[in-house]
């Protein structure tokens, strides 16, 4: 009996002894292996001035981007129709297929969904969807970016830098400017709205502005449109930066490439997109960098602000003009102080008693 007794002892100590070797040469390969990069999710939402069913994208959109803060990358990529200031034509942006208007995909992983709705269209909510795509929040493949303007600020150059725990991938890298606060007064830039006859009550409650009574309802109204897509590294149907081969473990990979802002007459643009220059603030303008693998499924991303040179294009303007409370344009043409009290002046910089002002 105490034969038998000691046998189980010494046994049961054998089981310990495995298992704490076991745990001893595991743990190492499991830090080695561990997801340490900070994860965020590409949002990219179909969307376009003159979709009428797109003013139900802005809800769905800002629900996501508060719930999830900064790991939530958006972009918004203007396709409905080309009549849009902010059109993106398909051949300078990577193929989202979206499946309709408006849509929108996550990190490109080929499920599309309503951006309100998600996947029930009228009954269900974007965030009963997203979930799944943040829960996860490191990833093995990390991107860091920096950008600038260059001298005349006439473009940005961007920076990004890519680092894998997995040995021998391939990854390729895409950069997209985005601006916030673009709008203007023609009526290119009024959105188009199918819920101005229709009851709120009817619809989740972010939708009460943009139904019968609300502040925008009406069927197209102004707006001041964010994450707008306006220029990116993919052009002439692919990506312009090479891709990155048999990247080692643990090894850095850094590319680099200059964005050019939209200009006026532009290759295939029309009156609309003409519109568009002048309403980007620069100041507002900020790059996404984005790693994806060999199939074009996004792995990481990360938005940056741009530094360099003067990204209001003010520059400070000494005058020894009377201080009379006139309105003086930058060329020394004279507005009387009326125009503006009754918002007449042309769009640009003035002086108005020594000081600067932007007429919008």
């Amino acid at each position: 009996m105490e034969k038998k007794s000691l046998l189980m002892v010494m046994n049961n100590m054998n089981k310990l002894i495995i298992l704490l070797l076991s745990a001893l040469f595991t743990l190492p390969l499991i830090a080695q292996n561990s997801s340490s990069f900070k994860r965020r999710v590409l949002i990219e939402e179909g969307t376009g001035t003159r979709c009428p069913n797109c003013p139900r994208g802005f809800v769905g959109i800002k629900e996501l981007k508060e719930a999830y803060g900064d790991r939530a990358v958006v972009i918004a990529v203007h396709q409905f129709d080309n009549r849009d200031p902010m059109y993106l034509r398909h051949s300078n942006y990577p193929d989202c297929n979206f499946a309709g208007f408006p849509d929108c995909i996550f990190n490109r992983d080929g499920y599309h969904y309503d951006p309100l709705y998600g996947w029930d269209l009228g009954s269900g909510s974007i965030l009963d969807v997203a979930p799944s795509y943040f829960q996860s929040t490191t990833s093995t493949v990390d991107i860091q970016a920096d950008a600038s303007w260059n001298a005349d600020s006439t473009a940005v150059v961007g920076n990004a830098t890519i680092e894998s725990q997995t040995s021998g991938e391939t990854y390729e890298v895409q950069m997209v400017l985005v601006a916030d606060s673009l709008t203007g007064s023609e009526t290119y830039w009024y959105q188009s709205n199918i819920y101005y006859n229709r009851d709120a009550q009817n619809y989740p409650a972010g939708m009460a502005d943009f139904c019968k009574g609300g502040k925008y309802g009406q069927g197209g109204f102004k707006w001041v449109y964010d994450d707008v897509a306006i220029a990116s590294s993919y052009s002439m149907g692919r990506t312009q930066i090479p891709r990155i081969d048999n990247l080692a473990s643990n090894t850095k990979a850094t590319v680099n490439y200059t964005l050019a802002l939209p200009v006026v007459g532009a290759k295939y643009s029309t009156a609309a997109q003409d519109l568009l220059p002048a309403a980007i603030r620069k100041d507002k303008v900020s790059m996404v960098a984005i790693v994806t693998d060999s199939y074009g499924k996004v792995l990481n991303c990360v938005k940056v602000a741009i530094s360099g040179a003067n990204t209001n294009d003010v520059t400070t303007v000494k005058t020894n003009r009377m201080v009379d409370g006139n309105v003086y344009s930058l060329d020394g043409r004279m507005f009387p102080a009326s125009s503006l009290k009754n918002s007449s002046l042309p769009r640009g910089i003035y002086i108005v008693s020594g000081k600067k002002i932007i007429s919008k």
